[in-house]
């Protein structure tokens, strides 16, 4: 069994954990939850934008919570048609509690929200991280197959030797997992670049994507929202 057994590079809080310790780390941690949110189609934004002071203020008091929080974007890179918010909760139940009291989804404005546990590999939050001004930033969401874990395995290497290539583009990576936070069930990662083309080029050179790990793969134009800096 391979000592470093996640693959993870150094400065990534599981560098160097055994298989035991890694499964451990996993379970006792404080669950992350990605917050997926689509605003309706006919006057979501109307709603969003109605109440836009009470949803910043109320991102504003939960800022030791939230790891990263914006709007997701259109095909123009400029219109919001959603949200994706990164926030700390201790199970599904709080995580859904906090996102029924939220401003934008209290008052109607999504058509739908989705939550998954998430475990962040990186300890940099939005107001910590480095940005290249005028990029963009791409939330990609990946679920695995039901042999991803057989498909992770035979391309592990090749991955964490293509992910060392492109440590400074990622904002936030790291895997989703069940509710209880024993199983691995996909990918999310937010990745920074200067268009969509240099974004789909990752993309179709990561190991994990050509070795067929993934079942359903999501490219959502993301951005920093204004509530966190």
């Amino acid at each position: 069994m391979p000592a470093n057994p996640s693959g993870a590079l150094p400065g990534d809080p599981r560098h160097g954990l055994n298989q035991e310790q890694l499964d451990r780390y996993y379970r006792e941690r404080g669950p992350s939850w990605i917050v997926h949110a689509v605003l309706r189609d006919e006057n979501g934004l109307e709603i969003a934008d109605s109440v836009m002071n009470e949803h910043l203020e109320y991102l504003r008091s939960a800022s030791d919570q939230i790891r990263f929080a914006g709007p997701t974007l259109g095909g123009d890179d400029e219109s919001k048609v959603g949200s994706i918010w990164l926030i700390d909760a201790d199970d599904r139940a709080a995580a859904e509690k906090w996102v029924a009291a939220e401003p934008f989804n209290e008052a109607g404005a999504f058509s739908s929200v989705s939550l998954t546990r998430w475990s962040s590999s990186m300890p940099i939050r939005q107001g910590e991280y480095a940005r290249t001004q005028g990029w963009k930033q791409f939330a990609i969401t990946a679920y695995d197959r039901p042999d991803g874990s057989e498909r992770r395995d035979a391309v592990a290497a090749a991955h964490h030797a293509f992910q060392a290539t492109v440590m400074d583009r990622y904002v936030a990576r790291g895997p989703m997992l069940t509710d209880d936070g024993h199983e691995l069930i996909g990918s999310f990662m937010i990745m920074e670049f200067p268009d969509r083309e240099a974004s789909d080029g990752f993309w179709s050179r990561e190991p994990l994507n050509t070795g067929g790990v993934f079942s359903e793969v999501r490219v959502d134009s993301w951005r920093y929202g204004n509530a966190l800096g």
